[in-house]
């Protein structure tokens, strides 16, 4: 289903020495093309952690299955599904990735630091 929102926002950081840090608004646009853009434009591959809302409560089970895969295909080290992400979502990435997934809720503080020099 195409999502017209066309103003979306990410930020991504390089931890050094681990890879891309990626902040996502809600992922209207998907969280996967977040994470690739952020790629593309650092040309870092290693994705360290994806944060974010990930809007992908109204979705049904097959987009949500086929959004799992490409994460599990970019293999970052943590996923960190909010608000938007949606229950069903983070189940199955639990089911899926279960060593890579992270629960966080208001006032969760995650703490990242980079390799040593």
């Amino acid at each position: 289903m195409p999502d017209q929102f066309q103003h979306e926002i990410a930020t991504a950081f390089n931890l050094k020495g681990r890879g891309l840090i990626i902040l996502t608004s809600c992922s209207h646009r998907g969280v996967v093309n977040a994470m690739r853009q952020a790629q593309a434009v650092s040309g870092i591959d290693k994705v360290h952690a994806v944060i974010g809302g990930f809007h992908l409560a109204p979705y049904p089970t097959d987009y949500l299955r086929e959004t799992v895969a490409a994460l599990k295909e970019a293999n970052p080290t943590y996923v960190v599904p909010l608000h938007c992400s949606g229950e069903a979502f983070y189940e199955l990435a639990k089911a899926e990735m279960p060593e890579k997934l992270v629960r966080a809720y208001t006032g969760t503080r995650l703490v990242f630091s980079g390799a040593a020099s």
